[in-house]
Formats: structure tokens, C-alpha cells, sequence
């Protein structure tokens, strides 16, 4: 499929949509810009955490948080996170 083939199939499916699928679809769309923005910018290598470190240390990698959605991302994480392997 084309660049044009695939936005003209969007933009029909979009026609079709009600108010509250298109909010969604509005919301999906800006979460894809946001991840684009940070996979853009360097991110810089952070050694290993050892055991018997503390949270403090954790605090270093840690970020601010910027949205009123806090609620729905924990959600999302909590449906979506895997087991951890050691």
C-alpha cells in the first residue's frame, strides 16, 4: 500500500466514526507523537542497579510526570507488564 493508499483508507475509516472512537483514536494519535518525541531525543546509558541498592538509587533514572493521566498509564501498566526473569 501507498503513503496515499493508506491515508485515504484513514480518512475513510475516520468518516465512520462516532465522536467517542474518534477521542480515542485523537488520544492514540498524541501518544504516538509523545513516544516518537522521547525515542528522538539520546537517551543516555545508565549502569545497572545491584542488589541490595536502595530506592534512592532508583531516583537517578527517575523522571518527572507531566499529564492528568496517571491513573489510566498505572492501568495500562499493570494489564500489560510481563513477569520479570531472572
Amino acid at each position: 500500500m501507498t503513503y496515499l493508499e493508506i491515508r485515504q483508507k484513514i480518512e475513510q475509516q475516520l468518516a465512520q466514526l462516532p465522536p467517542d472512537q474518534l477521542s480515542l483514536v485523537s488520544d492514540f494519535l498524541a501518544s504516538l507523537q509523545t513516544r516518537n518525541n522521547i525515542s528522538q531525543r539520546q537517551l543516555r546509558r545508565l549502569p545497572p542497579i545491584k542488589r541490595g541498592s536502595k530506592a534512592v538509587d532508583l531516583l537517578q533514572c527517575a523522571g518527572t510526570w507531566e499529564g492528568d493521566d496517571l491513573e489510566e498509564c498505572l492501568h495500562f501498566v499493570h494489564e500489560t507488564r510481563s513477569k520479570a526473569q531472572f
